[in-house]
């Protein structure tokens, strides 16, 4: 088994191989991270949200995040139960949809580095290595039916439980 603690220098080739078709946008941040500049915005991030990280195939930090969220609601509702207004509402969610732009391509970076350096510390031949790169890399559009099955299922199931009668 490969060792986590071994650094894994991380060649530009790599880093073409694993961005694809964005390369030349993900190295130019890539180099301005090595250069300690992590923050700049994704719109993307923004506006598709957690959609952005299931299309980025960020799996893990997805979990953490709804999670998180799921956390910030019920402290949300604890604190401040059904008066909350739909102003409120709509600032929270331009909160958190600003943060994701900001920090969207930092985190993105940190990930791609991980996956990069799990194929590499598997040393195996150049061309497999690029082609696990390559796979490692590519973005997953398998969210979207799934998310919208998600939306009519939970769309359907809130009407059906309006219609049910109360005890």
């Amino acid at each position: 088994m490969a060792n986590r603690s071994i650094p894994i220098e991380i060649e530009d080739e790599h880093a073409w191989v694993f961005f694809g078709k964005n390369a030349e946008y993900y190295i130019q941040l890539w180099q301005l991270r090595r250069q300690g500049k992590i923050l700049n915005f994704n719109i993307s991030a923004f506006f598709a949200g957690v959609f952005w990280l299931a299309y980025r195939r960020m799996y893990f930090v997805l979990f953490l995040l709804l999670v998180v969220l799921f956390v910030e609601v019920s402290i949300e509702q604890a604190v401040l139960g059904d008066d909350r207004g739909q102003g409120t509402t709509i600032v929270i969610n331009l909160i958190h949809a600003s943060l994701l732009g900001l920090f969207g391509n930092a985190i993105y970076l940190w990930d791609a580095e991980r996956k990069i350096g799990k194929v590499l510390r598997q040393q195996l031949p150049k061309e497999e290595t690029l082609v696990r790169l390559r796979q490692a890399g590519s973005v997953s559009w398998w969210f979207l039916p799934v998310s919208i099955s998600l939306v009519g299922a939970y769309v359907w199931l809130l009407k059906w439980l309006s219609e049910q009668p109360t005890l």
